[in-house]
């Protein structure tokens, strides 16, 4: 059940509003580096607590001992923008080179429909598009006043229909940053339009944590009228389906504070690989719900899901039909 929760929250990933913010005006102790390296965000100087959205408060961004290992990839690059106002936001943005997206351009990147958001944003050497999300902290400290937090960020890559292959480089280069920041990995699977779910060979691609990425995904099928079990691992399934009508492809991971998700789609222009992450703690309770009564429980959800996800493994040896397990480092081509 606690597990099912912890997977619950990640799925929020994608949720986010919009609204002009003020600059926070009380800057953050930085923690000493001595024992661990500044992110990008410490290294700004920006504050990541304060007299609006801090402990106590309705809204919390850091109610506890924030639990993120300070690597240096690009998913902590994007999780070290949030919790930041809009306007600190665009003001770093701009140091670091990236240029307002034409309207016109934005369409064949994203493909969601008819988008009217400015706030897209060239990276310096427009290799991909980035555009932040909001939250209203309408519950804030100061009566009368709603500041406004950048509570997620994307991402969007483009990469032609013929580099199928570099799309799949860049899937796995996206689980071996996941792993290096310690996540728990929620989900993987990937599938298209018209997709036989026990077809063999198989065509869906499915997990739900590391161990189970570690054996790849199963059908059960008959066989001179005996139940025989295949698996193929996640690789092999992809590098067969990726070319497939609507193919798409989705990753979820998360560690306490902060959610994270890739979604591949194969669209008229060619492979869009959408990248996001979301500060877990920037969105709304429930009236008279506290952030740090809500934290308690997401860190023990959090430190649940952790073995569970170890001791499926041992599931997966008493199955009628055990997959072959590999090891997670040379899965993921780690040197």
């Amino acid at each position: 059940m606690r597990r099912n929760l912890f997977f619950s929250f990640v799925a929020l990933i994608c949720v986010c509003a919009s609204a002009w913010a003020q600059k926070p005006k009380v800057a953050a102790k930085k923690p000493s580096t001595s024992s661990v390296s500044l992110s990008r965000a410490e290294k700004m100087g920006y504050a990541r607590t304060n007299k609006y959205w801090g402990p106590g408060t309705y809204y919390c961004f850091a109610p506890g001992a924030i639990r993120m290992k300070m690597i240096n990839n690009s998913e902590s690059a994007m999780r070290d923008l949030t919790g930041i106002s809009k306007e600190d936001f665009f003001t770093e943005v701009a140091k670091q080179g990236f240029v307002a997206v034409p309207p016109k351009e934005i369409e064949k990147w994203v493909n969601y429909g008819k988008i009217k958001s400015s706030d897209f944003l060239y990276s310096p050497d427009k290799s991909y598009i980035m555009l932040p999300g909001y939250n209203e902290m309408e519950m804030s400290a100061q009566p009368n006043f709603t500041p406004i937090s950048v509570g997620s960020v994307s991402r969007f890559v483009l990469i032609p229909k013929q580099d199928s292959l570099k799309v799949l480089e860049m899937v796995w280069q996206y689980l071996r940053d996941l792993n290096d920041m310690k996540l728990m990995m929620s989900s993987f699977g990937s599938t298209f339009k018209k997709a036989n779910p026990k077809a063999y060979p198989i065509e869906q691609a499915g997990a739900s944590g590391w161990s189970s990425l570690l054996a790849g995904s199963f059908v059960l099928k008959m066989v001179d009228g005996k139940p025989h079990g295949y698996w193929n691992r996640h690789e092999d399934i992809i590098r067969r389906t990726i070319g497939k009508p609507e193919f798409e492809l989705r990753i979820l991971g998360a560690e306490i504070d902060f959610g994270y998700g890739l979604h591949v789609m194969l669209q008229k222009e060619g492979y869009v690989l959408a990248y996001n992450v979301v500060a877990n703690t920037l969105s709304t309770l429930p009236p008279g719900a506290s952030w740090v009564d809500k934290h308690k429980v997401m860190v023990d959800e959090f430190n649940i899901a952790e073995p569970l996800d170890k001791k499926s493994i041992d599931l997966y040896k008493k199955a009628p039909f055990p997959p072959v397990l590999e090891d997670l480092n040379k899965l993921l081509h780690i040197r």
